[in-house]
């Protein structure tokens, strides 16, 4: 299965070139764990009449010599209702609620060939138990690459792909253990620059909807980048100042909110 813009032929796939060219479609790769057994792809079009055909080019390109997918399912709603309930199979949860852990990374190029492995690894190795764990890819890009890295606090405008390592349970003693592997997961793809993806050449940093504790903790984000450069970049002291102004006393706060300057 060809990932991250990354193709064992060496063509570009269709997250790099969906980014630039298809901005009406959004899609979704979810790469679970091999013992969930499924790889789940999702998409959102825009494109009105040309929305299917959109979507099995696409579904085609990224499947280009693998396997046909087993199912496909098309539903035709409007923006409002996707936005509202956009998965309502992960999101539906069981009496007593769902835990997740959430680390993501923005992309500004597909994975390395190392990175690929150490994927791969994590989402067949046995040795692990963690049976909702997952990779997800989103196409990231399109008209958000369109707006200055100062306009808004999201200085995040040079993205390709928008990816989480993500694991969920529902028994809290299973705590422990799907952290354990999440973190090292995440921690590895990114061993490169102190296991977070500092802004550069391949990475934007992180998404702040997508909020980490962990990369404000120095023994798992040995970058030396704080977790604020990661979120909002060179955007942060004007995001302080404005913070000083509104709220002085700092009355709105959370692990990763705006420190006053």
């Amino acid at each position: 299965m060809p990932i991250s813009g990354y193709s064992p032929s060496g063509k570009t796939t269709p997250h790099v070139s969906n980014s630039a060219r298809n901005v009406s479609l959004w899609t979704l790769l979810e790469l679970h764990r091999k013992q969930f057994g499924k790889i789940v792809i999702r998409g959102v079009s825009t494109a009105g009449a040309a929305a299917e055909r959109q979507w099995d080019s696409h579904l085609a390109a990224l499947g280009d010599g693998v396997a046909a997918p087993e199912a496909h399912e098309l539903a035709r709603m409007s923006w409002l209702e996707f936005a509202l309930n956009p998965f309502p199979d992960l999101f539906a949860m069981p009496p007593g609620g769902v835990s997740t852990k959430v680390k993501d990374a923005l992309l500004k190029t597909r994975f390395t060939d190392r990175q690929i492995a150490v994927a791969y690894d994590y989402l067949t190795r046995t040795d692990h138990d963690v049976m909702g764990g997952m990779l997800g890819l989103a196409t990231y890009g399109g008209r958000i690459n369109t707006v200055a890295p100062d306009a808004t606090a999201s200085a995040q405008r040079d993205s390709i792909l928008d990816v989480a390592c993500t694991t969920g349970w529902l028994d809290p003693r299973e705590e422990a253990k799907n952290l354990t592997w999440v973190r090292a997961f995440y921690r590895d793809l990114f061993a490169e620059t102190g296991g977070v993806p500092v802004p550069g050449d391949a990475y934007e940093g992180a998404f702040i909807n997508h909020p980490d504790t962990d990369l404000a903790d120095p023994s798992l984000n040995t970058s030396g980048v704080p977790w604020h450069a990661l979120y909002y970049q060179a955007n942060y002291p004007r995001l302080q100042r404005i913070k000083a102004r509104y709220d002085p006393r700092n009355v709105f706060r959370h692990a990763l909110s705006i420190q006053a300057g």
